[in-house]
């Protein structure tokens, strides 16, 4: 199982403990947590989400187990800002990606996907041990050939660079999207070409990605983002049934409601959502703007914007439709938190114990001197 359920929480919710002060350095180190994080945010790969088409002198497998995504739709245009990690050591490697319509490809910015992680990381709550029971700290979450004729309809509607990658949108015949491919350099399996009819039926518009040739790869390389009309909220996942491994999905959903998965194929999978709620309302001022962007409401002011984790796992054979998303806003929030434990000591000794060693030796001496003063009085009547 990846990820787990939190701990129910309304807008009070968050971190407590010992003043502001802490606060402000417990959210210091998140973010310098977060950082390290969000390099390892999805493994080298292609994202699942499209599917790999490798070059055809190259014989790599070119499969994907993870992949990290913010959607958002407003107004009846989706948005999807995708952390890709092609396979680097299959030059060329492609990643083909379907839309409901033709999409407008730009380059993201890898704080997004950063500053979304760190806003929905576990909120710490701090505790004093004054006994030394070392109870440390616990997450208190709940919890072949593509076979087409030179003579297959295909349209390109554009062909560019957009950041670390070469872009181009197209669409036409299932033949004719694997005879253009094949034509550039690569080619599909037959696992991926006996899928994309069905998204060719439904009048689906392909996006082939691939690394630029003079990307440099030491670095981080930044997110694509995908801005394309849509009715619903949808993430392609159809073509992962010709993966070869189980697949894992990070999805960040900002809506002004707590959003739920629509698809049949979620009761095939492991889904599980461990954050549900707005993180401005607990503490969390979004910096970075698209975030800040997809906040807003119809007329570009701040706006509600709750943000509904899924940790998404299941077999490539799960994944017969794409995942549709619906607002659901009986859902309770939920803020994971974890408990961080300081234990009081004095001169190394848990302060609970000096005080009650100190409250003894005060009992006895208090006893020893009414003891002493009513055997005085005696004394004196006597």
């Amino acid at each position: 199982m990846i990820g787990g359920g939190g701990a129910a929480a309304g807008p009070q919710g968050g971190a407590g403990g010992l003043g502001a002060a802490v606060r402000h350095l417990g959210l210091a180190l998140l973010v310098l947590a977060a950082g390290v994080l969000a390099g390892a945010v999805a493994p080298a790969g292609a994202c699942a989400c499209g599917a790999m088409a490798d070059p055809e002198d190259s014989r790599s497998d070119a499969a994907v187990t993870r992949e990290t995504a913010v959607l958002s739709l407003r107004e009846g245009t989706e948005t999807i800002i995708l952390s890709l990690e092609l396979d680097a050591e299959a030059p060329g490697a492609t990643l083909l990606m379907p839309t409901p319509a033709v999409p407008t490809v730009t380059e993201g910015d890898a704080s997004t996907l950063r500053e979304v992680a760190v806003a929905t990381l576990p909120r710490v709550e701090h505790e004093l041990d004054w006994w030394g029971e070392g109870r440390g700290g616990g997450d208190g979450a709940p919890g072949a050939g593509a076979g087409g004729a030179p003579e297959a309809p295909v349209t390109v509607h554009s062909r560019e660079r957009v950041g670390d990658f070469e872009v181009a949108v197209l669409d036409g015949s299932a033949e004719g999207v694997s005879t253009w491919l094949s034509s550039s350099g690569y080619v599909l399996p037959q696992e991926v070409l006996d899928l994309l009819p069905v998204y060719v039926e439904d009048g689906w518009t392909f996006t082939a990605v691939r690394y630029a040739q003079d990307v440099d790869m030491s670095r981080d390389v930044s997110p694509l983002r995908f801005d394309f009309a849509s009715d619903e909220l949808v993430y392609p996942m159809r073509l992962s049934q010709a993966a070869r491994s189980t697949q894992e999905v990070h999805l960040f959903v900002l809506d002004p409601e707590p959003v739920r998965r629509t698809d049949a194929s979620a009761a095939q999978q492991s889904v599980q959502r461990p954050w549900i709620a707005d993180p401005t309302h607990v503490g969390w001022t979004w910096s970075d703007g698209t975030l800040r962007e997809l906040s807003q409401d119809g007329e570009g002011r701040p706006g509600r914007a709750m943000v509904t984790e899924f940790t998404i796992r299941g077999e490539p054979a799960s994944f017969t439709t794409d995942m549709t998303f619906a607002a659901d806003p009986a859902d309770p929030w939920i803020v994971p938190t974890r408990t961080e434990t300081t234990t009081v000591r004095v001169a190394g000794i848990p302060a609970g114990w000096v005080l009650v060693a100190a409250a003894g030796t005060i009992g006895v001496l208090v006893l020893y001197g009414a003891g002493m003063t009513a055997l005085a009085v005696r004394r004196r009547r006597r």
